[in-house]
């Protein structure tokens, strides 16, 4: 290629998106290929276990949660779950069940107070009621296969861990859902070089998954509890950010052979769930988030107009270029779906998943900027009082 050609301005952005789609393929090479994965064995724990589940309006999913938890073989579990002011079936539910298992304990939420987020303020309640020597908090949209809670302390005791969080497979029913939910995988392990945080035995993680985070006693309050992060409507990302401060032990590991998660049913949810968290985890940098924006945007969408571009000029050069920036994106996709246990057919909705989380990161600066602030069951946040 004559080197007039390459000082053009259009062959130079292909060079550049082709250049970024190489680095971010290498990043997702190097982050799923070392992410731990749980023991397989464990033995059965010596120790008091308490599993804390926050329950808000969770009637779809809180019975099957609840059974998966209180049936772990464990000899000394407790399991308390907070009906955070249900105004759906949820209490009911969490009555009969009760009834039936007897390590099952039922507390009401108390009213929100000023500067918490609901959630945290629930985890916080949950916590002064647990009696454990290790604590687990994890969503009511979780199922726990038998056997994990063994295996997550048997990690936690062979690596010295003070605390331990896992990801979940995500369970998908819904297009919408396919498309959207893949976005937190796809933000951690191919943007971003993670491989010497992830895991067992190396440097703390960038963050954590909220839907299964498990402590020790001490390690939970070294850390200052969930009142460290009363504010933040992301707070497993602020809890990863105060251990990684406080030097303390903390793994996240793949937990897709241990726990599934149904976070979404639908189009709306998954839109005003991410929405809620998107730019509160850049904790409201502009930068930050333009910045994303235009990596989702080049990387992933415009690259298909380009080559369009490129076949009606009949440029060989660039169309080849477009063409391996377009596969790797591809590939890309397709190492973190097969490895979290996602369809390899994502790899081919790509665009349609950078597009919606352009939308959704927009709606999320729009909820923050605006007077109600950010909405979830419904309860409203602004902005002014979150970190």
């Amino acid at each position: 290629m004559p080197i007039e050609q390459l000082l053009q301005p259009w062959t130079l952005v292909c060079f550049a998106l082709a250049a970024m789609a190489t680095t971010f393929l290498g990043f997702a090479l190097c982050n799923t290929r070392l992410v731990a994965g749980l023991p397989k064995d464990a033995a059965k724990p010596s120790i008091k276990v308490s599993v804390l589940i926050p329950a808000r309006n969770e009637q779809r999913c809180i019975e099957a949660c609840v059974r998966s938890v209180c049936q772990q073989d464990v000899d000394d579990l407790e399991v308390i779950v907070l009906n955070d002011q249900s105004e759906d079936e949820t209490g009911p539910i969490l009555e009969r069940l009760a009834d039936e298992f007897s390590n099952l304990q039922v507390i009401q939420g108390l009213p929100l107070p000023p500067g918490w987020v609901g959630k945290v303020w629930a985890c916080h309640n949950l916590s002064m009621a647990a009696t454990g020597d290790i604590l687990i908090f994890t969503d009511a949209d979780t199922v726990h296969r038998q056997g994990v809670i063994a295996r997550s302390i048997g990690a936690m005791q062979k690596y010295d861990l003070a605390m331990l969080s896992l990801i979940p497979r995500q369970i998908m029913t819904t297009f919408a859902e396919h498309a959207v939910i893949p976005i937190v995988h796809m933000i951690f392990f191919a943007t971003m070089l993670n491989f010497r945080r992830i895991g067992f035995g190396r440097t703390t993680p960038l963050a954590a998954i909220g839907q299964f985070i498990a402590f020790t006693r001490k390690g939970y309050q070294q850390l200052g509890g969930h009142e460290r992060v009363r504010s933040s409507l992301v707070e497993d990302v602020f809890l990863a950010k105060a251990a990684a401060s406080d030097g303390i032990r903390f793994a996240l590991a793949d937990g897709t052979d241990a726990i599934d998660c149904h976070m979404y049913t639908s189009a709306q949810e998954v839109t005003q769930g991410f929405s809620k968290n998107l730019f509160p985890a850049m904790q409201h940098n502009i930068a930050l988030m333009a910045a994303f924006l235009l990596l989702q945007f080049g990387l992933y969408i415009a690259p298909l107009p380009m080559l369009a571009a490129a076949l009606v000029s009949t440029s060989a050069p660039e169309t080849l270029i477009i063409l391996y920036t377009i596969t790797t994106t591809l590939f890309i996709r397709l190492i973190v779906s097969t490895r979290f246990a996602m369809p390899s057919w994502h790899a081919l909705i790509q665009p349609v998943t950078a597009l919606w989380c352009i939308l959704i990161c927009l709606n999320s600066v729009r909820w923050a900027y605006s007077r109600s602030g950010s909405q979830w069951k419904g309860r409203s946040y602004a902005r002014k009082d979150l970190r």
